[in-house]
């Protein structure tokens, strides 16, 4: 037997194979029963690795199915569901048979749906008259999401219905196909009132489709009536006829009608048209005030600067609210030429001008500076706006005869002055002979130095100034080494310590107690045992306290060890309890012990018992600590008013046994 003759009967046993595995497949299909078996996976696994040149043969097996009368309702259901797939005009009569049964017609139409065969609208044409009412919603449904033309007259009869979801689904459907043909229809008819909101979402859709006065006609039908459809109606109308749109908006605006007025104010936000921006822009000063604040902030929401001029006359108003109104406005849609204006405006307008965007408006300040009644505001706007490139702009008016623009120069050198300008800043400040002047001027110091990427550079360069300084200015220095917390900043202070001077000494001891780094931490400690003045000692000891939590430096022992020592110069309750509260920021033997006998202390108890099982727990857990002690601590959190401390020290003593 020859090679080639060989292959033919292997083929041949092969297809035959197949032929009888696909009929017991299909034939397991047409028993189907939801829930039974694994027929579904089987078949749909067959058609995922069947190629598509062999499609054909499964569609036939598969119209066998829809067509049997002895196959069950879930296997047709299944098959029309594979049809979806790969269904052709072959599988159409099939299919076609079961569009007016209740149950399988929804898994029919799906295949019809979706083929781009017009026997497919016949199908669906064609059995639209006899389905019963549920089925016919369905069929309408899937006509119109074919875009079926021809279906229109036929659909428009069922809108007449007196099953309002039968009724309901003919306009949606309508609505859907769209078309001058569907329009006539809905143009005509006249609902019931429980129909009025699907009918309107008909007009709208069908005049989505529509141009001009087609369109125009079904928005005046939705316009006439009092649902929300009338904003959407009125935002079709303005791509078909801009100008009968912005003439019912403007009246809109002007009427009584609330709810379609603030509606019309959401589509001028969003909507472009410049006659719409005109208008509005117009009917500005024929508004009650009330309506001029909405309209305001809506036409500042659209941005168009063709609404400037308009706005810019509302800012003097005699209503607070309506200048307000106009100034914010301004700040999103104003440029350049509308500066001077908000600087000029009495109620203030930094925030304002700071929000406004455009090349032009820094450049509008620095000119502004020019005119002696707008510097100060022109020199707040700068600083407003964070134009740190103005620094020297601003230095220049340090000098300037009016005390205001000097005052307002040096609080802007505060803000926007760097590292790099301290030198040139700290000679000019104290420099200067005028109190008022000198207070301004040390305070932006200070602002510079709290601000300054390295605090300590900014800080030696006053230090040489402070002798010489003022009590008021030294008071400023030294309330800034605190935030400084350097060696040099920390000698300062310990000077003025000794300055007899006693306001100084005052700022001192305060200056101490807010330290930001612990190397304050041993001067603090002789203070709070030994300064002169109680309020003093109580500063110094709760400075110590502090450092001895949030030293950024210190390990847990150097925190245990300072909080014992702060614990043996706490006689205060007050003290004792900011000591108590504490603790577990240093987990420690020490602190353990520590914590045991502030929870014998009724006074410190409640701030005691958070720190004391917070600390148990973790040298429990890190198996260090006395285990004397810890069962100690775990048995009188027993007796807690707080549940949770109670059921935290069950746990502990649970997990020592």
């Amino acid at each position: 037997m020859s090679m080639i003759k060989k292959m033919i009967l292997i083929m041949t046993a092969v297809c035959l194979a197949v032929g009888l595995s696909l009929g017991d497949v299909w034939q397991d299909l047409s028993k189907y029963k939801y829930g039974e078996g694994n027929t579904v996976d089987e078949t749909e696994k067959l058609l995922t690795e069947t190629p598509v040149a062999q499609h054909a043969a499964i569609e036939d097996s598969l119209i066998a199915v829809v067509s049997s009368k002895d196959a069950t309702e879930d296997g047709k259901a299944c098959a029309c569901r594979m049809l979806q797939q790969i269904g052709t005009e072959k599988c159409i009569p099939a299919v076609a048979a079961l569009l007016t049964d209740e149950v399988l017609s929804h898994y029919a139409r799906l295949v019809l749906q979706r083929m781009g065969n017009p026997k497919a609208d016949e199908a669906m044409r064609a059995a639209l008259d006899s389905a019963p009412d549920n089925v016919k919603i369905g069929i309408m449904g899937s006509l119109a999401e074919r875009r079926d033309d021809t279906a229109v007259k036929q659909v428009a009869k069922f809108m007449a219905c007196t099953n309002p979801a039968v009724a309901s689904a003919a306009m949606s459907a309508l609505g859907k196909m769209g078309g001058p043909s569907s329009a006539g229809f809905l143009c005509k008819l006249k609902p019931p009132e429980n129909l009025q909101r699907v009918y309107m979402t008909a007009l709208l859709d069908c005049a989505s489709s529509l141009k001009t006065s087609d369109a125009v006609a079904l928005y005046d039908i939705v316009l006439a009536g009092k649902t929300t459809h009338r904003i959407a109606a009125l935002n079709g109308m303005l791509a078909v006829d801009e100008k009968k749109a912005v003439e019912l908006m403007v009246n809109a605006i002007k009427g009584d009608d609330v709810q379609l007025g603030k509606g019309v104010l959401t589509l001028v936000a969003g909507e472009k048209s410049e006659r719409l921006t005109k208008a509005m822009a117009s009917l500005l000063g024929k508004l009650p005030d009330e309506k001029k604040i909405d309209l305001i902030t809506t036409l500042g929401a659209r941005r168009d600067k063709a609404a400037v001029g308009s706005i810019t006359g509302c800012m003097t108003s005699t209503n607070e609210l309506v200048r307000t109104s106009a100034v914010t406005a301004l700040s999103k849609i104003g440029d350049e030429a509308t500066v001077n204006l908000l600087l000029g405006w009495k109620g203030g307008s930094s925030d304002a001008i700071a929000k406004m965007s455009g090349a032009g408006i820094n450049d509008a300040l620095i000119k502004a500076l020019e005119d002696n009644k707008l510097k100060v505001p022109a020199i707040r706007a700068l600083v407003a706006r964070n134009c740190i490139d103005q620094v020297s702009t601003l230095f220049g008016l340090v000098n300037d005869r009016d005390v205001e623009v000097r005052i307002a120069a040096w609080v802007g050198l505060g803000s926007l002055a760097t590292d790099d300008d301290i030198a040139r800043i700290a000679k000019a400040a104290f420099s200067i002979k005028n109190e008022v002047d000198l207070s301004c001027a040390v305070t932006a110091l200070r602002n510079i130095c709290a601000h300054a990427m390295d605090r300590t550079k900014c800080f030696d360069v006053v230090i040489p100034y402070y002798d010489g300084a003022t009590v008021a200015s030294k008071a400023t220095i030294i309330e800034l080494a605190s935030l400084v917390g350097s060696p040099s900043a920390l000698e300062l202070v310990k000077k003025s310590l000794k300055s007899g001077n006693q306001e100084l000494v005052g700022k001192a001891v305060r200056s101490l107690a807010a330290w930001c780094r612990e190397n304050a931490a041993d001067e603090l400690l002789v203070l709070a045992g030994s300064a002169p003045e109680e309020v003093e000692r109580i500063l110094a000891l709760r400075g110590y306290i502090r450092l001895a939590g949030e030293g950024p430096n210190l390990n847990e022992e150097q925190r245990a060890e300072m909080f014992k020592k702060a614990a043996v110069l706490a006689k205060r309750v007050d003290e004792r309890k900011l000591i108590a509260g504490n603790l577990n920021k240093a987990p420690h033997a020490i602190t353990l012990a520590l914590a045991n006998t502030y929870l014998d202390d009724p006074a410190v108890r409640e701030d005691a018992e958070p720190s004391a099982i917070d600390i148990a727990e973790n040298l429990c857990a890190q198996k260090k600590g006395s285990a004397d002690v810890l069962k100690e601590v775990g048995n009188k959190l027993l007796s807690s008013k707080n549940g949770g401390v109670v059921a935290r020290g069950k746990r502990l003593l649970d997990e020592m046994k």
